[in-house]
């Protein structure tokens, strides 16, 4: 049994959404950001850092934190959704410390300045062009590759999602021609919308607030 601690944000849906696919018990364990649950004593057991999203394995035993973690841990524990060979192995990884190190920081920090409501134009405009350049990055990837790694769905294709579908529902998607210039991206992001875990995993976490960042 895995205790998911986890609320509704981008980085809180990649851990629900990769035990969906594992089909492994968990059980959702909501720690609100927006009164602090996530600093206090009680959860900083398990994410000394004070962020979500966590979980607690008690098969061993084992605490895990950061999502990126998360993922690595879950993949090899169950031997699925990570390449066993090295090559292929080492291109998932890459991409999924791309989004952890970038992608989803930038978008997350231009969602911040956007949703202010003064003007700080210099850093809306640093965190809106290096958001649209990492798009670019990985639209001229999708371009050549069936998913992030290649020809399999890996854990790289579960940590992007959540926060390229930010990216697409969010002030980054200001008129028709965002959609054309990201089509491969795009094409992917609806592929893996329809995934059955993919869905299940967001429905489940529905019912907690929502945070756009």
């Amino acid at each position: 049994m895995i205790d998911l601690y986890t609320w509704n944000t981008p980085n809180g849906r990649k851990a629900a959404i990769m035990l969906e696919e594992l089909g492994v018990p968990y059980l959702i364990k909501p720690i609100n950001i927006s009164t602090g649950e996530q600093k206090e004593a009680s959860y900083t057991t398990i994410n000394p850092n004070g962020r979500i999203p966590a979980i607690y394995d008690h098969d061993n035993q084992n605490r895990v934190f950061e999502s990126g973690a998360i993922l690595i841990y879950l993949a090899e524990k169950h031997k699925r959704f990570i390449p066993s060979e090295p090559k292929q192995k080492a291109e998932a990884l890459g991409w999924l410390f791309w989004q952890a190190g970038g992608l989803g920081p930038i978008v997350g920090q231009f969602n911040h300045f956007n949703s202010l409501n003064e003007s700080n134009n210099y850093s809306l405009a640093r965190f809106r062009d290096e958001s649209l350049r990492l798009l670019t990055v990985l639209n001229k990837h999708l371009a050549q590759n069936k998913y992030i790694a290649g020809n399999e769905y890996t854990i790289a294709d579960i940590i992007n999602y959540t926060w390229v579908d930010t990216a697409f529902n969010g002030a980054l998607n200001q008129n028709s021609e965002f959609q054309k210039m990201f089509e491969a991206t795009n094409e992917w992001k609806n592929k893996l919308a329809q995934r059955p875990a993919v869905v299940t995993a967001i429905d489940k976490l529905s019912t907690l607030n929502t945070s756009k960042y």
